[in-house]
C-alpha cells in the first residue's frame, strides 16, 4: 500500500515536524504501509524560500521601513534563518516529497492521500495563493482516497463565510478523525457526522522511540532548570519556582540566546525530558512532557471560555486527567510541592488504549482487518 500525508509544511515549528515525523513512522512500521511520503505543497518555509524571498522588493522596503521590516531584518531575520535551518536538520528523517504544484498525476502514484495531524483545517493558516484549502481538503484526489487522521480546527467556530465550504469539504471526506473534541462537534454541527477523536500521532510513539532521537545540546552542562516556551515574561511562579531552587530559567524564545531560540527538533525534545518543569502554551511541548514525564505548567493568558486556540490543550488535559495544570491570569490554583509533583502513573496504560483506538481507526480507513490485540 502507498500513502501520501498532507499536513502544515514547517521548518519554523518544533510540533509540526515531530508530529509529521511520527505519523510517518507508526503506518510504516504498525500499519506495515510500503511507501509512504509527505507532500511538501508549501515553498514559504523551506530554507532555499527564504533566501529566495530577499528580492529587489525586500531592499524597498528595507530602505524605506516599509513596515518595520527594517528593524526586523536587521535584528531577527538571521536568528530565524538560522532556527528555521536547524528544524530543517529534522525533516531529512521525514520522507517528503517536494511538490509545489502538486501535479495531476500524482493520484495514481498513491492508494490514500491522509490530511493530518496538526492545524490542516484552520482557516487562519490558509493562504489563496498557495490554494491550502482545497489541498488541506485532498480535492485534488477522488473522495474515497481522502482520509482525515487527527485533523484540527482549533478555532472555536467556523466564520460564515466558509460555513459552507467546510459543509461540502468535509461530506467529501472518506473518513474523518479529529484531534480535539470541540472540533469534532465543529463537524458534526456542520454535516451531522459524529467522528472519532484520536490522539496526535506523537502520541503513538512510546517514550523510548522518542528518547533514541533526543540530542544533547552542545551548551548544556548539565544544571538544573525550567524550560519555558512561550511568548512574553514568566509568571511569578515560575520565577519563585527557580529562584527556590537555584534553577536557571531556559526560554526557547529568547531570541538573544541564540543557542537555545535555534535549537534542534531533537535538542527540543531533550531539553523537555530533563527540565524540572516545563511552562508552555504550546500543545506539543504539552504532549511531549507528559510522553518523558516531565512536570509541566499551561501558561494560558485569557481567561477559560474565550474565543482562543485551547480547545487542543484542553481535550489533550481531560485525556490524561491534568486539567489542573493552568496557570490563568499569572495565577494557578496548586502548591509548588503539587507542581514539581506530577503523577504520571496512568501515562502508559492511557496512551496505549489510545494507540489501539487509533490503529482500529486507520485500519478500518485504509480497508484493512482491524486488529484485535
Amino acid at each position: 500500500m502507498k500513502i501520501a500525508v498532507i499536513t502544515l509544511n514547517q521548518n519554523d515549528n518544533y510540533g509540526n515536524r515531530l508530529q509529521n515525523y511520527a505519523l510517518q513512522k507508526y503506518l510504516f512500521d504498525k500499519i506495515k504501509v510500503n511507501k509512504i511520503d509527505t507532500i511538501w505543497y508549501d515553498p514559504k518555509y523551506t530554507c532555499i524560500s527564504r533566501v529566495d524571498a530577499f528580492t529587489w522588493k525586500t531592499w524597498i522596503k528595507y530602505f524605506i521601513n516599509w513596515k518595520t521590516i527594517r528593524s526586523y531584518l536587521k535584528k531577527y531575520y538571521i536568528e530565524d534563518t538560522i532556527r528555521m535551518y536547524n528544524i530543517s536538520k529534522f525533516t531529512n528523517r521525514i520522507k517528503t516529497r517536494f511538490d509545489f504544484q502538486i501535479k495531476d498525476k500524482i493520484n495514481e502514484e498513491y492508494d490514500y492521500f491522509i490530511t493530518g495531524s496538526d492545524q490542516v483545517w484552520n482557516p487562519n493558516f490558509w493562504s489563496k495563493n498557495n490554494n491550502h484549502a482545497n489541498i488541506r481538503f485532498l480535492k485534488f484526489v477522488p473522495k474515497e482516497k481522502r482520509i482525515a487522521y487527527a485533523a484540527s480546527i482549533a478555532i472555536p467556530e467556523i466564520p460564515k463565510d466558509k460555513e459552507q465550504f467546510f459543509k461540502d469539504s468535509l461530506n467529501e471526506m472518506k473518513t474523518i478523525s479529529m484531534r480535539e473534541k470541540a472540533g469534532a462537534d465543529l463537524v458534526k454541527k456542520l454535516t451531522g457526522r459524529e467522528v472519532p477523536v484520536v490522539v496526535d500521532p506523537t502520541i503513538l510513539l512510546s517514550k523510548e522511540e522518542w528518547q533514541k532521537i533526543e540530542m544533547i545540546p552542545e551548551w548544556y552542562s548539565g544544571e538544573k532548570y525550567i524550560l519555558t516556551y512561550f511568548l512574553g515574561n514568566p509568571s511569578p511562579i515560575i520565577e519563585n519556582l527557580a529562584k527556590k531552587n537555584n534553577w536557571k530559567i531556559y526560554n526557547l524564545m529568547d531570541k538573544s540566546n541564540l543557542d537555545l531560540y535555534a535549537s534542534r527538533v531533537e535538542e527540543f525534545v531533550y531539553l523537555i525530558e530533563h527540565a524540572e518543569l516545563v511552562a508552555t502554551d504550546s500543545f506539543h511541548a504539552c504532549v511531549f512532557s507528559i510522553l518523558m514525564n516531565t512536570p509541566f505548567l499551561v501558561v494560558n493568558r485569557k481567561e477559560k471560555g474565550m474565543a482562543d486556540m485551547t480547545s487542543r490543550i484542553d481535550t489533550l488535559l481531560e485525556l490524561f486527567g491534568y486539567q489542573n495544570r493552568y496557570i490563568v491570569n499569572g495565577e494557578c490554583d496548586l502548591s509548588d510541592e503539587e507542581i514539581l509533583h506530577m503523577d504520571f502513573s496512568k501515562v502508559k496504560d492511557i496512551q496505549e488504549r489510545e494507540k489501539k483506538r487509533s490503529k482500529d481507526f486507520l485500519e478500518k480507513a485504509l480497508n484493512l482487518k482491524v486488529s484485535n490485540r
